[in-house]
């Protein structure tokens, strides 16, 4: 029997042999997982081990070669996008990069992740540039797969965070789960807004769909739904300016919760639609956009790891700016 020789690195440290194994070969069930690992034609440095054993970075897992190639054949015949026809990740789009994290200005109408099959996605784009392109050889895990690590719609630009190793994903993970990190948008909405506003009310999902959108429902502070959430956002006026008529206001967002549609249905429900937003009463607009909506910057408020700064911020495209010297708005150098 021939086996095949995979390192472990800093990515698979502490983590159990058989969860690795899944994560590496998931075309294995569990059945065959455990009686390939405890028969031994799964090895840890040429050693039986048993499913709970925890590898170490620089331990070597041989398995046998007709278990991998399952895992090649598998991927070849269940691969949706073929590789040749995904795009290598625009180098304009990155803000910042290291080891760890990647960010990146998300464009417009791109899905982050997969919706649909055989569609194309931010996420598809950065797995491929993971496995194939930015990732030398010997740094590549057995087990670690990047990934978004928060959320942006389809129709969303801007600053979007993945994983390139494991401890950069659980650092990210646990700061937004403990609210520490600062995410703050710009949006072009109708109406004017004439000083800071402060809304915190309820947010739950809508039943079937509006107008062919699917919309979530804003409930008010008060509501006793089980499915409405806490909502807390915060607007700040940047500056003002005229749409065909209609008084327009570009401003910051800063969401303290990151509910669906939250900027978009929140500001509906004050009466500050964003302009273009069909889904919640923001009409229909001449323009290359359905509406306009750009994640700007992300803060942390306690010392960063991996030597980030405090504060990463992303510019809005030349789009964005096009439609805001459209509505006689000239963006700001300072936000």
């Amino acid at each position: 029997m021939n086996f095949l020789d995979f390192e472990i690195t800093k990515d698979d440290e502490n983590r159990r042999l058989d969860k690795v194994i899944r994560k590496f070969i998931p075309e294995l069930n569990l059945s065959e997982l455990y009686k390939a690992i405890r028969s031994g034609i799964i090895k840890v440095d040429n050693k039986k081990r048993k499913v709970e054993y925890k590898v170490l970075a620089g331990q070597k897992i041989q398995i046998a070669d007709f278990l991998y190639h399952k895992k090649i054949e598998s991927s070849t015949s269940h691969q949706n996008i073929p590789p040749q026809n995904i795009p290598p990740i625009d180098e304009n789009s990155i803000i910042l990069r290291n080891d760890d994290l990647l960010f990146l200005n998300k464009k417009y109408d791109l899905a982050v992740q997969e919706s649909e099959k055989n569609k194309l996605s931010l996420a598809k784009i950065v797995e491929f540039d993971y496995e194939n392109v930015h990732k030398s050889e010997h740094l590549k895990s057995l087990s670690f797969k990047t990934g978004p690590l928060h959320r942006l719609d389809k129709k969303t630009t801007g600053l979007i965070c993945f994983s390139q190793s494991l401890s950069g994903a659980q650092w990210f993970s646990n700061i937004i789960k403990e609210h520490k990190i600062k995410k703050s948008y710009l949006a072009v909405t109708l109406g004017k807004i004439d000083s800071p506003l402060r809304w915190e009310e309820k947010i739950e999902r809508a039943a079937g769909t509006k107008n062919g959108f699917h919309t979530v429902n804003v409930t008010g502070a008060d509501s006793d739904s089980t499915n409405a959430k806490n909502s807390l956002t915060e607007v700040f006026p940047v500056a003002w300016g005229k749409f065909e008529g209609k008084d327009v206001t570009l401003a910051k967002f800063i969401i303290h919760t990151g509910r669906t549609h939250q900027i978009r249905a929140t500001s509906s429900f004050h009466g500050y639609p964003l302009i273009g937003d069909e889904a919640y009463r923001g009409g229909k607009i001449n323009s290359a956009r359905d509406f306009y909506l750009h994640a700007f910057s992300l803060e942390f408020t306690e010392t960063p790891r991996f030597n980030l700064p405090k504060k990463i911020i992303c510019p809005p495209d030349g789009d964005f700016v096009e439609f805001l010297h459209r509505c006689l708005i000239k963006l700001p150098s300072e936000l």
